[in-house]
Formats: structure tokens, sequence, C-alpha cells
């Protein structure tokens, strides 16, 4: 499965010569990842709720290869690339009119909410959850 959407850059997300902020790429990111989940019928509230699970970022490799600027409408897409028991590796990009703009590859581990240590992800997540 794959989720994208579209963005428009507004000044929020620029430095002062209008060019997207690079760590401002990372939040569109999270927002790609949470929706993807979201799309696949895994909710975030529910696994940190009723599982104690939640999600920390532990691998981001991330390449940038050219800007986005004030008022450019970009499409972030995300993907599932692998999972294992306890981590789920992201394949994201951004585009505009079809080029790549930044690509990544972003690790996000499963952890327990009571110490934060590794925790295997539930068996019906792992069944759900559908790799590209």
């Amino acid at each position: 499965m794959k989720h994208q959407f579209k963005y428009r850059i507004i000044y929020r997300d620029t430095d002062a010569e209008g060019v997207v902020y690079y760590a401002n790429y990372l939040a569109l990111f999270e927002r790609g990842r949470s929706e993807l989940l979201r799309d696949m019928g895994i909710s975030l509230t529910k696994l940190k709720e009723e599982q104690n699970i939640v999600f920390a970022i532990n691998r981001v490799e991330c390449d940038y290869k050219a800007p986005a600027q004030y008022d450019d409408e970009i499409l972030v897409t995300t993907e599932i690339e692998r999972l294992s028991k306890a981590r789920i590796i992201f394949k994201q990009e951004i585009l505009r009119e079809g080029k790549i703009l930044v690509s990544a590859v972003i690790t996000a581990c499963a952890l327990s909410l009571k110490d934060l240590r590794p925790k295997r992800l539930p068996p019906k997540l792992l069944k759900n959850v559908s790799i590209k």
C-alpha cells in the first residue's frame, strides 16, 4: 500500500530565501507515515492505550536532491519497505511535478510505553500490514 498527499509550501516551511528548511521535510514525512498507518487501519492511539506500544524513529537516511520553495505544490509519498518483529522501515519521497526532491528511508522502532525498550509488534498488526 502506498499513501500520498499533496501539500502547498507556505512561509512557515521556508527559510529567509523562500527555500524549505531541511528539517521541515521530516515533519512532512511524519504526516505521511501517520496517514499511511491510519489508512491501513492501524491506530497509534489504540496501540498506545491498549498494547502500551509507542514508536520512536531510530534511523533517518535522507537524500536532498533539489529544493522546494514557497508556493510549490508537492506530493509526499509513503510506503512500507520492510517490516521486522519490532521495526517498520518506511520509504518516503517528496516530489514536485514528478521530480523527486527528497527521498528518505526512515526506521520506526516499537517501544514499550512502560520502560521505552524495544517491544514486538502485535501479530495482528504484522498480519495487516501490506508491504510494497
